[in-house]
């Protein structure tokens, strides 16, 4: 009887401690509140009155203390905010942030004031963190530096958010640009006199090989086919000159005889 009952007392304390011991996995943190819930990091936690616990197990004492789990995976918000330039021009503005819980405990504790009950709501608490800097710093460039400059912007916007997010316990991963566009085709019309110039380089470009072909045949000779020719020409010359010639003695030899009189006369 005193074997069964070792046994009842064994499986109740193995009962007892995975009802009370509980881990952190890798990607999360215990918050740990209640009596004695007092971590050994003087400089965070400890005057909040709870324990913060990573990568580990803790013992929680059901009815005294209280567990609950911070997620510290890498979370997306996108953001779809209309903005209006320095010139006065609206524009749409699509981005996305990644952004995640600090890994330190101080990152950790301001995100757990802030959100522990509330996780669900920290996308659209991003987005709205981000619109009004996209807006702010929007609002004075123009369109032609949000295109040329997307990157730059980005930067700018991560540099001025940064204060407001480490006080969230938040850091940003990357935050990305992905389209800008407008109702009044303005940035359609920038990209309209590049498109016709190229589009004319491209008629001269085909015009020209046209123009070659129909070039006289005498212009597109070779200096070797001027060589060959030239015997030919020299010989088509030399029968025009003996043509010439003959052509003349025969003139010469029909003309009239001279008189006796007159010969005689000239002796005398």
């Amino acid at each position: 009887m005193s074997w069964y009952l070792y046994v009842a007392i064994a499986l109740g304390a193995v009962v007892v401690i995975v009802l009370v011991w509980k881990v952190a996995e890798p990607n999360e943190a215990l918050i740990i509140s209640g009596l004695g819930a007092r971590g050994e990091n003087t400089d965070t936690a400890e005057s909040l009155g709870f324990k913060i616990v990573t990568g580990k197990g803790k013992l929680v004492l059901p009815g005294f203390q209280t567990a609950r789990r911070l997620l510290l995976d890498s979370r997306s918000a996108t953001l779809q905010v209309g903005c209006v330039t320095k010139q006065g021009i609206p524009v749409h503005v699509r981005g996305v942030v990644i952004y995640k819980v600090g890994d330190d405990f101080a990152s950790i504790a301001n995100a757990a004031r802030r959100f522990l009950d509330q996780q669900a709501t920290m996308d659209s608490q991003i987005h709205e963190l981000f619109a009004g800097h996209l807006r702010s710093i929007i609002g004075n460039l123009t369109v032609e530096d949000l295109i040329l400059n997307r990157e730059r912007l980005a930067s700018e916007i991560r540099g001025s958010s940064a204060d407001e997010m480490s006080k969230l316990g938040l850091v940003v991963d990357s935050f990305q640009i992905q389209e800008i566009d407008d109702s009044t085709g303005y940035i359609t019309n920038l990209g309209k006199p590049h498109a016709a110039a190229v589009a004319a380089q491209a008629r001269i470009a085909e015009a020209q090989p046209t123009h070659r072909r129909r070039r006289p045949t005498a212009q597109r000779r070779s200096p070797r086919s001027l060589t060959a020719s030239r015997p030919a020409e020299i010989a088509h010359l030399g029968a025009r000159g003996t043509r010439h010639q003959s052509s003349c003695g025969t003139r010469v030899g029909r003309a009239p005889p001279v008189s006796t009189g007159s010969s005689t006369k000239r002796v005398v």
